[in-house]
């Protein structure tokens, strides 16, 4: 069998009452022959059945390809074995419980190969419906990748990359369990230039009590350390840098915030945020080594090696 020209790939933990519509989006995409396109599944361990409906999807359609973890590592581990599994020159990465446009994939591949971009990013929303993207939607060139993913807070999937991008970028950073924050960084660094699509080509359903995102002191914890190495990095543009550290800070005096401090403006996180904010100024390589440990110590979070 010839390689395909698309990998749509996922990571799945318990998604089993959305999983069989999520596939039927990805099947019903248009434009592009059968042997054009594949399907990767990492199941990470998930209990409610996943795994089972997955695999007997795989039975009837050879382009589905399925493949258990042995352990619950998390979605950073799952989605990059899934990258390394799938065949295709482009991968679009899609969270188990969204949604895409049924022009979806040849939207952004037509827009890959016309602009000559190895990455392909568009608005996401929300809520119930998966209308098709506006065949006039505005796309534009942006030069400095990383500054605009950061700039954007881009933090989550729905993206189209070339595969030897991804594999170059090293994916998402598996030292952070969550792969929202650093997956898209990593490949706006190694990319250099992205397309953007100025409408919506990703639908996120209603957040659950079982969607990761819910758990707040996660976000902030996998925030922090999936942006602080690009602080250090020598190839990161000043607005990049400017960008990212502004999201540093952020992150930290909204963790005491949410950790129920008192006046968390004025806690010595608060202080850091206003002073960045107000002033411009960073804080030191102490101080964050100083907060990195605070994020480290807490208690709930997920992390990759303590899984």
């Amino acid at each position: 069998m010839s390689a395909p020209l698309v990998s749509i790939i996922s990571a799945v933990f318990n998604k089993a009452g959305v999983l069989a519509e999520t596939l039927r989006l990805a099947r019903e995409q248009r434009g592009l022959k059968d042997s054009e396109i594949e399907f990767v599944f990492v199941d990470d361990c998930s209990t409610d059945g996943s795994l089972a409906l997955l695999e007997a999807e795989a039975v009837s359609d050879p382009r589905v390809r399925v493949f258990a973890s042995s352990q619950n590592a998390g979605p950073s581990v799952a989605f990059n074995r899934a990258a390394k599994e799938a065949r295709g020159q482009y991968l679009l990465a899609i969270d188990a419980d969204d949604m895409l446009p049924a022009n979806a994939v040849r939207f952004l591949l037509d827009c890959a190969l016309r602009l000559d971009a190895g990455l392909v990013l568009g608005r996401s929303r929300r809520g119930e419906g998966c209308p098709d993207i506006p065949e006039n939607a505005d796309v534009s060139l942006i030069e400095d990748a990383l500054a605009f993913v950061a700039e954007r807070k881009i933090v989550r999937m729905g993206f189209l990359c070339k595969r030897d991008i991804w594999l170059r970028a090293g994916g998402a950073d598996e030292s952070v369990f969550i792969q929202d924050q650093s997956l898209p960084l990593r490949l706006g660094a190694a990319v250099g230039r992205l397309a953007w699509v100025d409408a919506f080509v990703y639908h996120l359903r209603p957040s659950g009590e079982e969607n990761l995102s819910r758990n707040v002191l996660q976000q902030h914890h996998d925030r922090f350390f999936a942006l602080r190495p690009f602080l250090s990095r020598a190839d990161v543009s000043p607005a990049a840098r400017k960008a990212i550290m502004r999201q540093v800070v952020s992150s930290l005096w909204k963790l005491d915030r949410d950790r129920g401090v008192v006046f968390p403006v004025l806690s010595s996180a608060g202080r850091v945020y206003l002073l960045n904010r107000l002033l411009g100024v960073e804080p030191s390589s102490v101080v964050l080594d100083r907060f990195g440990r605070l994020l480290a110590s807490l208690n709930g979070i997920r992390r990759p090696e303590i899984s």
